[in-house]
């Protein structure tokens, strides 16, 4: 039996806002042997990216098979066995068109590689996945993939995403400071930008995301025991965002504060929280010896508004929540981001590309000389030529002011730029 879509509005949703940034990224793979994967943390648009694709496809060839499968729909969880899933396919193959394959959140189907491993060989059909879990390619079976994935990140919307979103849905596009407020408070997850909300409706759809990435990705796919550990350390990462910390550090507290657990479980969980994309661990480069080193590292969450689903909007951490946002933007644009050591000092980010560098302090106020020598001291260690910012958001400077060559860029201003 034929199971084939033509496009989104085919696929029950309406024509989804394009992330350019993102399609620009995947345009280049479209009909190359591979299958490419679009990986990310759960409900930050991966699934609308793969429609987005598919659209593209078919304007450029109208008559192409689309074999879209959504592995999370109940009325396919007999696919959920790769053998119905690989049979599934095959009777949707049209020898007459060109086959497009797209299955969503793949994960979940054991052997999944095997049955993608065999569709490559038989070069029947352009193939497409999703997946919510990084160990989705690290498992002994994917192995056998190698060299054949293309992957894309995916992540929330940034900054200048979210003002899409909003005027789509409004027709108003808003000023970058305004949104930048509503984006500290509520983050970047699609769900929260289709549509003008009320903070509160907000927070009850981020719970959700919250409880869902949790219990689908972590809880469920791992079984987890000890469920009321895994909420302490997830709340110790989320009221620690950007400060210096370990697992050792967390099974401290936890001892601390009697909790009988063990070193392992607290590394265990704290992998299956980085595994869903819930949190990104950040090592320290040593400027002077090239170095990453394996201690002393900090973590950032894939988006802030699991935070605040989790402990409510706190104004007084303004300075972690643009160090966040700031993480996500670079990671985003893919730069390989580093907290920087150098003697004594630290460097908020390094952003590492092939031929380019990138330095930033982050900051939300230059209140005084002290704090305006911290911040624009750090980076005057750095003798090198690439570009050094201090990003904040403080009124009585405007981007573009400088101190020794360093450039102070205000905070809505960089996220929306592409001058970096």
């Amino acid at each position: 039996m034929k199971h084939c879509v033509i496009g989104c509005e085919v696929l029950g949703r309406e024509k989804p806002i394009k992330r350019a940034a993102y399609m620009k990224k995947v345009v280049p793979f479209i009909g190359n042997p591979n299958a490419k994967v679009f990986m990310g943390i759960r409900r930050c648009g991966k699934s609308t990216l793969m429609k987005m694709t598919a659209d593209e496809i078919l304007s450029k060839n109208p008559n192409a098979n689309i074999i879209y499968v959504d592995l999370e729909l109940w009325s396919n969880r007999h696919l959920l066995n790769a053998d119905s899933l690989y049979n599934h396919i095959k009777d949707s193959i049209s020898a007459e068109k060109d086959n497009c394959l797209f299955v969503d959140e793949i994960q979940d189907v054991q052997e999944w590689e095997s049955v993608i491993r065999s569709l490559i060989k038989e070069k029947c059909c352009d193939i497409y996945i999703t997946g919510s879990n990084s160990s989705l390619l690290s498992s002994e079976y994917s192995t056998y993939l190698s060299g054949r994935l293309n992957t894309v990140p995916v992540q929330p919307l940034s900054l200048s995403e979210c003002m899409d979103f909003r005027e789509n849905a409004t027709g108003v596009r808003p000023e970058a400071p305004k949104a930048l407020d509503e984006f500290l408070e509520i983050g970047g997850f699609p769900d929260v930008w289709t549509r003008p909300i009320e903070r509160d409706s907000a927070y009850s759809m981020l719970g959700d995301i919250y409880a869902h990435i949790v219990l689908k990705d972590v809880i469920r796919r791992h079984n987890v025991k000890n469920t009321e550990v895994l909420s302490k350390i997830i709340g110790f990462l989320c009221d620690n965002v950007g400060s210096n910390t370990s697992p050792h550090n967390i099974f401290t507290k936890l001892k601390a504060e009697g909790d009988p657990v063990n070193k392992e479980t607290v590394y265990q969980y704290i992998e299956y929280l980085e595994e869903a994309y819930f949190v990104s661990k950040v090592k320290r480069f040593d400027l002077k010896g090239k170095k990453l080193l394996e201690s002393d590292y900090k973590y950032y969450l894939a988006d802030l508004g699991l935070k605040h689903s989790l402990l409510g909007y706190r104004p007084s951490d303004i300075s972690k929540h643009i160090e966040n946002i700031i993480y996500c933007e670079m990671t985003a644009r893919g730069y390989q981001t580093h907290i920087g050591k150098i003697g004594g000092s630290e460097i908020d980010f390094v952003g590492i590309k092939p031929g380019k560098r990138i330095y930033i302090q982050a900051t939300y106020l230059l209140s005084s000389d002290e704090t305006v020598k911290r911040e624009f001291g750090n980076l005057k260690a750095v003798h090198d030529s690439f570009p050094k910012y201090v990003v904040g958001m403080d009124s009585m400077w405007r981007s573009g002011d400088n101190v020794d060559g360093i450039i102070y860029r205000d905070l809505a201003e960089f996220l929306t730029s592409d001058d970096w």
